[in-house]
């Protein structure tokens, strides 16, 4: 595919009433300065980066504005150059980002949905460029493709690293617990009955029983594919999913449905599903709660979970 460089009015002018943000021109001579800084831009010569300058396009944001939501399909790589963004998650802010930072690298690349939703925390200049157009860049610049998947590369694996250790310590917290949970549970058991004995057994258990490994979501890798097959023939991706539950685009599993029935397809394995729907930790999804399954299908499920959390683990 050959690359055209970026029009970043699309061939037409910008209306003077236009909306509270606009994409406007830059030099890219000027933005290839914005990059030098960046760790995703690092070992690029200045000819690389005055080329990633015809590729990004200066885009201005006031206050409040939504770059993208958690949920749909990363499109654009931003880099943030003046204000601040806010990366929020079910409505709570979690970081600030602050000049000069990249957002989005990553799912733009691969196309991945985004987990989080990224707002802008004042009036702000950022530089962005479609993953797209990219990849129709690096296809001609080869040496400039080669430092930037290394880089990014890089940045993923250190990312990874970290999650690992955050997970780790995770494990380590929920096992302790665990083991308290169960100290106090046999306590109840073993002190004279009282009126609240019966319900905090029931609770710890409840608890206990939530907390075990088994229970844990994953989201399907592209190396293990999940999908669900409706009686209608339609097919959806199943977006994450435990021994209990599945999490469904909401098109595949209407709220309020206690009879939803439909195949789960693992890796072209075909089991045959049914459950009760609610509503989904994000927007527009569904979960639904399985019925109990045969033994076949239940060993079928459970080492299809227990592969795709191995495909986790970074060796």
């Amino acid at each position: 595919m050959e690359y055209v460089p970026r029009d970043p009015f699309g061939g037409r002018k910008p209306s003077c009433s236009a909306a509270r943000a606009r994409a406007a021109p830059h030099g890219a001579s000027a933005m290839s300065t914005a990059f030098v800084s960046v760790p995703l831009f690092q070992g690029m010569d200045e000819s690389g980066l005055q080329g990633l300058g015809e590729v990004f396009e200066r885009y201005e944001a006031e206050e409040g504005e939504v770059l993208f939501s958690s949920g749909e399909r990363a499109e654009f790589v931003y880099l943030l150059v003046e204000g601040s963004v806010a990366l929020k998650e079910d409505g709570k802010t979690h970081i600030e980002l602050q000049p000069v930072s990249v957002i989005g690298e990553l799912g733009a690349m691969t196309g991945l949905s985004r987990r989080v939703t990224a707002v802008t925390m004042e009036t702000s200049v950022l530089l962005r460029a479609t993953g797209s157009d990219l990849m129709g860049y690096f296809t001609q610049n080869s040496q400039v493709a080669v430092a930037f998947y290394q880089n990014l590369l890089s940045m993923t694996a250190d990312k990874v690293r970290r999650d690992e250790r955050r997970i780790n310590d995770m494990r380590h917290n929920i096992i302790a617990t665990q083991k308290e949970l169960k100290r106090l549970r046999d306590l109840i058991l073993e002190s004279p009955d009282t009126v609240v004995s019966e319900p905090a057994h029931g609770m710890l258990e409840e608890i206990i029983s939530q907390n075990r490994r088994a229970n844990y979501s994953v989201e399907p890798p592209s190396a293990l594919p999940a999908t669900i097959r409706l009686p209608d023939g339609r097919t959806f991706p199943v977006l994450s999913m435990s021994r209990q539950a599945l999490v469904v685009p909401r098109e595949a599993a209407w709220l309020g449905d206690t009879d939803w029935r439909g195949v789960l397809i693992l890796a072209g394995i075909e089991l045959p599903t049914s459950g009760a729907v609610e509503s989904g930790q994000f927007e527009g999804t569904s979960r639904i709660e399985l019925d109990l399954l045969i033994d076949e299908y239940s060993d079928i499920l459970e080492d299809y979970l227990t592969q795709a959390q191995l495909l986790d683990i970074v060796l």
